[in-house]
């Protein structure tokens, strides 16, 4: 196949700025449900064989279109409460986009980006080494109804942003948010040549995008900041979108915002160059340094309302006006098969980025999610590895060496082994073993005097500050002055760290899959991108990914059952007769499996308050402050929980616990609908 051109869409059949309102910009927000299953499904962030067993709070795709009616181009940035933005997504929203829409939206123009939570579903991979990573206690790491949820739903997002499109206005505000993270690898950090040229070792910068439509009506905002949403632990089992979703959620209950609706102020709290950074308040199973409460709600409280503080600062306070043309590009690059020219790779002359692999220090997890695994730390360099650890002797125990032992010999059958890789002592040849993706899709999108770059990994503090660089410097005097990285792009293609960085071989540099040239291959990526921008280019794609099966999903529900003196949705243990705020009121029912229903765009509970005859709701699952719990009792009976965790500001008042959901006949396959109520309670 040849070449493909890839250039900005079009903005045909949308609408044009009038006269009278004279808005540079044409602005579309919408929101959608990407949750999928709830119970029996896995997490993708620690690699801990979590099996979650409730929702905390629902997950969505945070759709924002920004157009140039001039030109007729556009640009679409999505933040999704997911772990990962996966390849197989990113092809599939495009070609359900491209299906609708023809050119309007494409590889160049469409910018997914996932928050980093690690505590929301799995199972959307294509690629065998993230479905390991994300899969339940059954092993099962691939779901095709969790894949469609987030396609389908990321897609839904788009539709309603582009059906909202309206004259409109962009201004941009930035600020630091000092105080709220830590660099976790910071040896590896002051390893960098340039580590002393900078006040803080982590980015402190949050940039907020600020979109109104031409009558001055708030339409969405896009919050940028550097942090792992690591906050609920890798032994939490409940689906959320951690301190991310907890910010955007505040926000977007300050804007009155309501996901159910197709139009409606969406805040997104996205992800930056979050590679080495976590939050200073940490979580509960954090390594000795970085830990935080024995309550992890209390931990992702904490940092989310830091979060989304001091975005609301900067939302309230002075913004400047986003001036000049919406344009993009983006190609993917063959990270397999790739050369970084000199000027690239800091004075060691042409270098061949290497097959995907990854090294020692990566089992050892990172100090937010350790695995504990004896025998296995941060710094295991090709140099300084040996079964007995008589170099670094930081694990000289019996176990840690037969540990170190069983897994060497392993490699050895593999052939993991690469020079390529230098420093790093290869423990995983993913790349040779056909495990992960290697297509790697770069991208940026200009929106005025602001370029957005996208990288397919997850970039170190440093790794951010020399892209921007690189970017900066290309755009010189084309307006651009606010370059913005966005994490987690497209695809998931491991970590990206500095040359130096890599070298040290902390679970960062053991994570970066291609070696020690990948950032220079990126640099090298973006610094073309950015050219063929200033200097209105069309670029190509180097390889054209293809969409592969993602094999076989774990197995769905076979039937639900119940006592024969029960009925779906009895109530199995009441709230109390009355509770006072700061308490948690809670009500058992008798329930169906969830995986019989999503519930997408609706919820599995409601807490409900009596106003007068009538109950409203008050709650449902995508409030904060609410929980819903599935247990399997035996082979085929579920037992869920409703929490309400009850706040300081609850008007006082009668209120009751509703549960529902949906139960599948063994006999005839037919799902039904049920509904649990309990008891009313009074809170004081």
């Amino acid at each position: 196949m040849g070449a493909l051109a890839v250039t900005a869409g079009s903005l045909a059949g949308a609408p044009a700025a009038s006269a009278e309102t004279n808005a540079p910009y044409l602005v579309g927000a919408g929101i959608y449900d990407i949750t999928g299953a709830v119970a029996e499904t896995g997490a993708v962030g620690y690699a801990a064989n979590q099996e979650m067993n409730g929702l905390q709070e629902r997950l969505y795709s945070h759709a924002y279109v920004m157009g140039d009616p001039k030109t007729g181009k556009r640009v679409v940035f999505v933040s999704a409460d997911a772990g990962a933005m996966f390849q197989s997504v990113k092809l599939g929203v495009v070609n359900k986009l491209k299906a609708k829409y023809g050119s309007r939206y494409d590889d160049s123009n469409v910018m997914l980006s996932a928050t980093h939570t690690h505590v929301a579903n799995s199972g959307q991979s294509h690629d065998k080494l993230y479905q390991i990573a994300g899969a339940d206690k059954s092993g099962s790491g691939y779901d095709q109804r969790n894949f469609d949820a987030m396609v389908n739903g990321i897609v839904a997002s788009i539709e309603r942003a582009d059906a909202n499109v309206e004259p409109g206005n962009i201004s941009v505000t930035s600020g630091n948010l000092s105080g709220a993270t830590k660099n976790r690898s910071a040896k590896a950090y002051e390893a960098n040549k340039d580590a002393g040229s900078f006040d803080s070792n982590v980015n402190e910068t949050m940039t907020v995008l600020k979109l109104t439509s031409a009558s001055g009506q708030p339409v969405g905002m896009i919050n940028w900041f550097s942090t792992h949403p690591t906050q609920f632990s890798k032994d939490t089992t409940h689906i959320s979108g951690d301190t991310k979703g907890r910010a955007q959620y505040e926000f977007e209950k300050k804007m009155k915002s309501d996901p159910t609706k197709a139009k409606t102020f969406v805040a997104a709290f996205a992800s930056s160059d979050e590679g080495d950074v976590v939050s200073t308040q940490g979580n509960s199973k954090s390594a000795p340094g970085f830990g935080g409460s024995s309550d992890d709600f209390v931990n992702t409280e904490i940092d989310g309302m830091r979060q989304y503080t001091r975005g609301e600062q900067l939302w309230d306070g002075p913004s400047t006006p986003v001036t000049g043309p919406i344009d993009s590009r983006g190609r993917w690059a063959n990270f397999a098969d790739y050369t970084v020219k000199g000027e690239y790779t800091q004075g060691a002359g042409e270098k061949k980025l290497c097959k995907p692999a990854r090294g020692w220090s990566f089992a050892a997890g990172a100090e937010n999610g350790p695995s504990d695994i004896p025998g296995i730390y941060e710094g295991m360099t090709k140099g300084s590895f040996s079964v007995t650890d008589k170099y670094n002797k930081i694990d000289t125990s019996a176990l840690g060496g037969l540990t170190r032992f069983a897994l060497a010999s392993l490699t050895t059958i593999l052939g993991a082994d690469d020079a390529c890789q230098e420093e790093k002592a290869v423990l995983l040849p993913d790349g040779k073993l056909g495990m992960a993706p290697t297509a790697a899709p770069v991208q940026i999108l200009r929106i005025g005097n602001v370029a957005l770059v996208g990288v397919p990994a997850e970039a170190t503090t440093m790794s951010g500050r020399r892209i921007r660089a690189e970017v900066s410097k290309q755009l010189a005097g084309t307006g651009v002055d606010n370059v913005v990285v966005a994490g987690l792009t497209n695809s998931y293609m491991g970590y990206l760290t500095t040359r130096e960085e890599y070298a040290k071989q902390h679970y960062e540099g053991a994570s970066t899959e291609f070696g020690p040239n990948q950032l220079g291959a990126s640099l090298q990526e973006y610094s073309g991108l950015a050219k063929a921008m200033r200097d209105g280019t069309s670029v190509s794609n180097q390889v054209t990914p293809t969409t592969k099966s993602g094999g076989a999903s774990r197995a769905g529900v076979v039937l639900d059952d119940k006592p024969l003196s029960q009925s779906f949705g009895q109530v199995l243990t009441q709230p109390k007769a009355s509770y006072s705020r700061g308490e948690t009121a809670t009500a058992v029912f008798r329930g169906g499996h969830p995986k019989n229903d999503f519930r997408t765009q609706r919820s599995f509970l409601e807490v409900q308050r009596k106003e007068g005859s009538q109950w409203v709701t008050y709650l449902t699952d995508r409030d904060w402050d609410t929980s819903y719990t599935w247990k399997r009792e035996g082979a085929s009976y579920s037992r869920t929980t409703v929490d309400w965790r009850i706040r300081g500001d609850v008007p006082a008042g009668t209120y009751r616990l509703v549960q529902t959901g949906d139960w599948k006949n063994g006999w005839n396959g037919k799902v039904s609908p049920y509904t649990g109520t309990s008891q009313e309670f009074t809170v004081n």
